[in-house]
């Protein structure tokens, strides 16, 4: 085949790496017979990968049994026989680390050890720390019986491992009185000077649930003594993940039984391992003071390597990672960070990744990610110290991974897919899956209940959204085994409200998932060869969180960055400090590699690597690169002499600088002006059309459009020959369009997806097309024109199958200006048929059209189905030779969303959730149409109205 018909086919036939995937929840061991009708519903609907992962609900002891590997066995059987692909996920429920407590089952030296500190004021001789807090108490008891046996947190074995005198600044302050300038200098420099004395700690009285530190003298004044103690979890299930012997005993123990298992399917239908967040728990106490608001995982192999580090300076380095916001003291704290994270990656992930490398596998799976479900660094997790995870150094996990994941966060537009393509394009990779759960509930809802009411145009929107922002796969979370039980709503342990909804118990699902899961497959395949036309990089500002921590200004201001360009439809890419070494300039642009970008943003970056950083943006500056800052500038270097602030005043001239974010005019003016040399894309002010596109591997320029509300984009062409081909992502269908104009206006409807290839050529080869359009038809123009909206207001019908879950066999007058949910029916939410019969003298095509439906439909008419709609707009074109002479019977078979079954009783929502036809549908017959041939003229000089049958 040439280039061409192979990017079709396999445009046409997608593969399992582009298809949509799901996490299937096990909340019980399945049989044989669930495990191979799972699996076949699955790939019915288009899910064509897997991971299986065991839930709180799943006896943990059973976890990696011979029963539960033996079950996995059989899920991977099946899944080969259908040519699908399975992920290994590989912890118990999630967050990777202790393979549901068989890893330090026998070995609780191996259990989480975490690094607390004791302050202890000038004169005094003692301290304390208490009210130790695990961050998983804010997941409830159930997620507490899983990270800890007995559901509580003990502690155990405290000891001291650095103990730390530091000069108070009081100190500084006499000196300013009494002495000369020359003594006042000297202790300006020995301010915050720290001296290890170990000797002072006289013992350390450890319980299970705080310490007390004893010094054998009080602490001198205009000092502070700071004592760091250690203490194990002695109930964890956890590993310590900065222990190597603990990560390779959690290998051995969550790992290798997979790999007996299922070994021989290692490199084939099991493809990849999956991690999932993983860290340690994240702890707090009363007495904690500093900028490092969580205990610190640590281990005395840890402890070596800051000594080889730091040496005679390690006290300073510690006590800087507490306290300090000069210069100095913010550089010592980020070269802390980068150690630790690098550690950290190396000992945990680095393990990880040898292993699947080992067995034939690819290395997967997503970090904590702060920004999940928003744009702004601290969207989530703004109680944990993220930095003691991996740094918070996206860029460098990604260095362990072959296959780049990120997670997303309700149907929002966000910035995890990215930052995950971001990360994925620094390693010379491009795309990401994004691993999409729902978590935050319609006003008025319960927090943590979940969203059992998705729509499929929720989820295509989502979807859609997240590809256009670099997402490959969607990886759903999750396909349930079961959906649970109503004997009560515990989050988490019941499954039902486990981060819901199981989307296979949604009553839309079976029917009409298929459909978007082929096109969301069709959409990532047509989008995988393209090179983004992205002009603006925005630094990630790696350091300054180092030195500031995930909370502050850098958090907010790139995400204000991030968003805004979004939502100026300006394409950017997130980039790391260490690709500015390597950056090279051409015609104005800064080069990545292959990446090329007419503008660098730096949002309140604070801190940088060192004076290369800024010798290189005055280059890029100087040779037309526009470098723009927001907020705070540079004023810390993490290594070498602290002259960031003047060295940014000489360079702030060469700078754009900007106190707030600017207007969308200023941000587009950002974009590289194309139309001259290249096709590109350009969205016209106010319209809502998002779009992803550029150059392609085989010479051509691809273009994926989508909007939510009717919207134009305009197609730019150079001068020239040119060909134009619009892939259909529904049916796979591809045809040419013979646009005469340049631009070529290109009008959507709601929840229109276009997808354009353009050609340097004006020939197309043989077989390229199925279809031709005029350039009307690419405007969006060519529909018959059609008579006056007629409402069917009223004689309808509602009927319910017979084996339905509730309301069996109902049949019901039924009223269509509002859902049935108002109508008697508040707590059914199964599929439903809306029927009601058309009088027609003559068959005639008409148009059918649902202004408003809470769910997918349906429509049939005389017992044969004529179209399906899960997404507005719902309009359906009803063939002439459907109908017949007299009554026809028409049919409207409504699936709702599940909420109403699962929220039933529950207290967890305010009021029902919309089912059913909202507004009355309207009917309209052909007046005329462009092409004669199309529909019969039955109506003469004007339109005639079909006859209403009353009841």
């Amino acid at each position: 085949m040439s280039a061409h018909e192979t990017a079709l086919h396999r445009f046409r036939n997608p593969d399992p790496w582009h298809a949509p995937a799901a996490y299937w929840f096990w909340h019980r061991l399945p049989e044989k017979d669930t495990i191979r009708a799972q699996v076949r519903q699955m790939h019915d609907a288009g899910i064509r990968s897997f991971q299986v992962q065991a839930r709180l609900s799943y006896p943990i002891e059973g976890y990696l049994d011979d029963d539960y590997l033996a079950a996995c066995r059989t899920a991977v059987e099946a899944a080969a026989e259908l040519g699908m692909i399975v992920g290994i996920y590989d912890d118990y429920n999630w967050q990777t680390g202790h393979a549901a407590g068989r890893a330090v089952a026998g070995h609780d030296e191996l259990r989480e050890r975490h690094l607390f500190w004791v302050r202890i004021p000038a004169g005094a001789s003692e301290g304390s720390l208490s009210g130790i807090r695990s961050a998983t108490e804010n997941l409830g008891p159930a997620a507490m019986d899983w990270h800890y046996e007995g559901g509580v947190v003990a502690w155990a074995d405290w000891r001291v491992e650095y103990a730390l005198v530091v000069e108070a600044a009081e100190a500084v302050e006499s000196a300013e009185a009494v002495e000369s300038a020359e003594a006042v200098e000297a202790a300006e420099r020995e301010q915050g000077t720290a001296a290890e004395r170990p000797e002072l700690v006289d013992r350390v009285d450890g319980a299970a649930d705080r310490c007390r530190v004893r010094l054998v003298d009080p602490v001198p004044g205009g000092a502070e003594a700071i004592v760091f103690v250690s203490a194990r979890c002695a109930t964890s299930r956890l590993v310590n993940p900065v222990d190597p012997v603990a990560v390779d005993r959690f290998i051995e123990a969550g790992y290798q039984p997979f790999a007996d298992a299922l070994g021989d399917f290692f490199g084939s239908t099991v493809a990849y391992v999956f991690f999932d967040q993983p860290h340690a728990v994240y702890y707090d106490w009363a007495e904690r003071t500093g900028d490092l608001r969580s205990a610190m995982p640590f281990h005395e192999r840890l402890a070596v390597s800051i000594r080889e580090r730091w040496g005679g300076r390690t006290p300073q380095v510690l006590a800087a990672v507490l306290d300090g916001d000069d210069p100095e003291r913010l550089g010592l704290r980020a070269q802390f960070y980068e150690h630790f994270s690098g550690y950290a990656m190396e000992t945990f992930l680095g393990r990880l990744r040898t292993w699947s490398h080992a067995h034939g596998l690819r290395q997967s799976g997503h970090e904590v990610l702060g920004h999940v479900g928003g744009w702004a660094l601290d969207t989530a997790f703004a109680n944990w110290d993220l930095r003691v995870n991996f740094g918070l150094d996206h860029f460098g996990v990604d260095g362990y991974r072959d296959l780049t994941a990120v997670d997303a966060q309700d149907a929002l537009v966000q910035l995890s897919p990215v930052f995950g393509d971001s990360v994925a394009r620094h390693h010379g990779r491009g795309g990401t899956m994004v691993e999409q759960y729902f978590v935050t509930p319609p006003e008025g809802g319960t927090p943590w209940s979940g969203h059992w009411g998705l729509t499929l145009q929720e989820l295509r929107t989502t979807a859609i959204n997240h590809h256009l922002q670099g997402m490959r796969q969607m990886i759903f979370h999750g396909f349930y085994q079961t959906h649970g039980h109503g004997d009560d709503h515990e989050s988490l342990r019941n499954p039902r409200f486990d981060f819901p909804p199981g989307i296979n118990f949604e009553p839309w699902f079976a029917e009409h998932h298929p459909r978007f899961a082929l096109e969301s497959a069709r959409l990532s395949e047509f989008l995988d060869p393209v090179s983004p036309q992205n002009d603006v990089a925005v630094l990630y500002p790696l350091r300054t969180v180092w030195t500031a921590g995930q909370l502050g200004e850098q958090a907010s201001a790139l995400g204000e960055w991030a968003r805004a360009l979004t939502e100026s439809r300006v394409g950017f890419h997130l980039v790391d400090e260490r690709d500015l070494d390597a950056a090279t300039v051409e015609e104005g642009a800064v080069c990545f590699g292959d990446r090329r970008y007419r503008a660098l943003v730096l949002p309140a970056v604070t801190t940088l690597r060192s004076a290369a950083s800024l010798r290189q943006l005055r280059r890029l500056a100087e040779s037309g690169v526009r470098v723009l800052a927001g907020g705070a500038t540079p004023a810390v270097y993490q290594e070498g002499p602290q002259t960031a602030a003047e060295d940014w005043a000489d360079l702030a001239p060469a700078v754009e600088m900007f106190h707030a974010v600017p207007e969308e005019a200023a941000l587009r003016g950002l974009t590289a002006q194309r139309g001259r040399t290249e096709p590109t894309l350009r969205v016209p002010a106010g319209s809502p059309v998002r779009w992803r596109g550029g150059p392609d591997t085989a010479g051509g320029f691809r273009f994926a459009c989508f909007t939510e509300a009717e919207g134009t984009v305009e197609l730019l062409l150079p001068d020239g020959p040119w060909h134009i081909e619009e892939w259909e992502a529904a049916d796979g269908t591809v045809r040419t369009l013979d646009a005469a104009e340049n631009p070529v206006a290109l009008r959507l409807e709601q929840n229109a997806l276009r997808l354009l290839r353009v050609r340097g050529d004006a020939d197309p080869a043989s077989g390229r097309a199925d279809a031709t359009e005029d350039s009307g038809a690419a405007a969006g123009h060519g529909t018959p024109e059609w008579s006056a909206p007629e409402a069917l207001e009223s004689g309808w019908l509602l009927e319910v199958a017979e084996d339905s879950y509730e309301e069996a066999g109902t049949r019901r007058d039924i009223a269509v200006t509002c859902g049935w949910e108002r109508q008697g029916l508040p707590a059914f939410a199964g599929t439903a048929d809306y029927v009601r019969r058309i009088e027609l003298d003559t068959p005639v095509p008409l148009e059918l059209t649902l202004p408003a439906v809470a769910g997918a439909v349906a429509v049939s008419v005389n017992g044969a189905r004529v179209a399906e709609r899960a997404w507005a707009p719902y309009r359906v074109t009803i063939p002439a030779d459907a109908l017949r002479p007299g009554g026809n019977e028409l049919r409207i078979r409504v699936a709702p969303s599940a909420a109403n079954r699962y929220y039933a009783g529950t207290g967890l929502r305010a009021e029902p959730e919309p089912c059913g036809l909202l507004a009355p549908p309207l009917l309209r017959h052909p007046r005329k149409t462009p092409n004669p041939g199309a529909f019969p003229d039955v109506f003469g000089s004007g339109p005639r109205s079909s006859t209403i049958a009353e009841r």
